[in-house]
């Protein structure tokens, strides 16, 4: 795990994997980390590794309500349960994620 910074104070943290296709003084990330920096592409990030971070017992977690605008049912199960079981995803306070299920993408 390595803890990412952008350009305008914000941070996360986020898993790494080496790729040989990119030059050495480049990274690639996903949409949701580069939100979750506030970042655009082609940004300067800076990465510290995190050898030391706990594993939660519990999130809490709420959606944006425009994001469940017209949805009934149980988000747990829609939306959250397969988004988080059996997979390793990093959380840092004060980021958001996009869940897909459905039908539809509900934003965390």
């Amino acid at each position: 795990l390595v803890l990412l910074k952008g350009k305008r104070r914000k941070d996360t943290v986020a898993i790494v994997s080496p790729d040989e296709n990119l030059e050495d003084n480049k990274i690639r990330m996903t949409k949701v980390v580069r939100n979750n920096l506030r970042l655009r592409l082609g940004d300067a990030v800076t990465l510290k590794p995190l050898p030391d971070v706990p594993t939660a017992k519990a999130v809490h977690v709420l959606p944006f309500d425009d994001s469940v605008e017209g949805i009934t049912g149980d988000l747990f199960e829609t939306f959250l349960k397969p988004y988080f079981d059996g997979n390793y995803r990093p959380l840092r306070s004060g980021d958001t994620f996009l869940c897909r299920g459905g039908m539809r993408a509900v934003e965390f």
